[in-house]
């Protein structure tokens, strides 16, 4: 009798076995039914991110109308992913949040603070990463500029509380070269509608480390300006000698006479440049100065010379008229 209650027993646990087994491999076969959350959507609902596991918190996806503990500022619907350490007692779980109606996401670690503040996950979206700002500060976007590997740096501020303004810095080969290029942009009412300048404020040449204001085509010169400027001093520092060899005794001091003729053929002075030249090739200021210092020391060298002329005539006239008023005296004598 015991034998066959042993027997009976142990049929008993096999076919048992044998039905787990089979349910186990049916459930495995069927599809996951399992449901929970609002409207079996998986999805509960819990306002406070902050709540701690011994007060019914639990890892999930949540949403909310009323969002406690969520990013600043946040308000009518929220999503909220939270997966907490398993011991109930504490408050350790790390979080991700979003609101239904934007593309932000923010994350954090409660580390046992229910206030644990919020960090904003940069993302990226069509090649570039976007960090909005309040007040003055609007946007600043970094990553692609165009489809041919152009990358830029944009900082997008308010001028008033209507109309904002942008500045960019990027390297983009079909726009301006090979360089580093700087940007401005008019007042616009929308960030859409920003109208950067056709021009680069300012150009850095990566072929020949050449430097372009107002134009990225620097001609192969360190510092090309395009347009007008304005300084309150300008230092140029001369390469070549300055003229003062033309006040030394062996300088062939050209003639007048030989720089009338030039002028009469030229047109200009010798050795400045004409104006057909100035007008193609540009002008020298530092070779300028001394050029035209140069031609001012040899006028005044010709000055000197006309006055040392002048001084001499004027004594050889006194010379002359002090004969003349003797001869003059002695003829007055002669007559009484």
């Amino acid at each position: 009798m015991k034998i066959l209650s042993l027997l009976a027993l142990m049929l008993g646990c096999s076919v048992a076995a044998v039905a787990q087994t089979t349910a186990v491999r049916s459930l495995a076969l069927l599809p996951d039914t399992t449901i929970w959350g609002v409207l079996g959507s998986r999805t509960e609902t819990r306002n406070d991110a902050g709540l701690q596991g011994r007060d019914g918190a639990m890892s999930g996806f949540f949403q909310t109308l009323y969002p406690v503990n969520y990013p600043e500022g946040a308000q009518s619907w929220w999503h909220l992913l939270d997966v907490r350490h398993a011991e109930p007692s504490n408050n350790f779980a790390m979080q991700f949040a979003g609101s239904f109606f934007d593309q932000n996401l923010y994350f954090r670690k409660t580390i046992n603070n229910p206030a644990t503040p919020w960090s904003k996950v940069v993302m990226e979206q069509n090649g570039q990463i976007t960090f909005k700002g309040t007040y003055n500060f609007e946007r600043f976007n970094i990553g692609k500029d165009g489809n041919n590997g152009g990358s830029v740096l944009e900082f997008v501020n308010h001028a008033t509380d209507s109309l904002s303004y942008g500045v960019k810095m990027g390297a983009n080969v079909d726009r301006f070269g090979y360089g580093l290029y700087f940007q401005g942009s008019s007042l616009s009412y929308y960030y859409d509608s920003l109208k950067y300048a056709s021009k680069p404020a300012l150009f850095v040449s990566a072929l020949d480390n050449t430097i372009g204001i107002g134009t990225h085509q620097t001609a192969g010169y360190q510092l090309a300006v395009a347009g007008s400027m304005i300084a309150e001093r300008i230092k140029v520092k001369a390469k070549g000698a300055w003229p003062d060899y033309v006040f030394e005794k062996d300088y062939p001091l050209p003639s007048l006479k030989s720089t009338a003729a030039f002028i009469a053929q030229h047109k200009h002075l010798p050795e400045i440049p004409s104006a057909k030249e100035v007008n193609s090739e540009g002008l020298d200021l530092g070779d300028m100065n001394a050029r035209l210092l140069k031609k001012v020391e040899e006028l005044t060298l010709h000055l000197i010379r006309q006055q040392e002329e002048i001084e001499k005539l004027q004594q050889q006239n006194h010379e002359i008229l002090q004969q003349i008023r003797k001869m003059s005296n002695g003829k007055s004598k002669a007559v009484n």
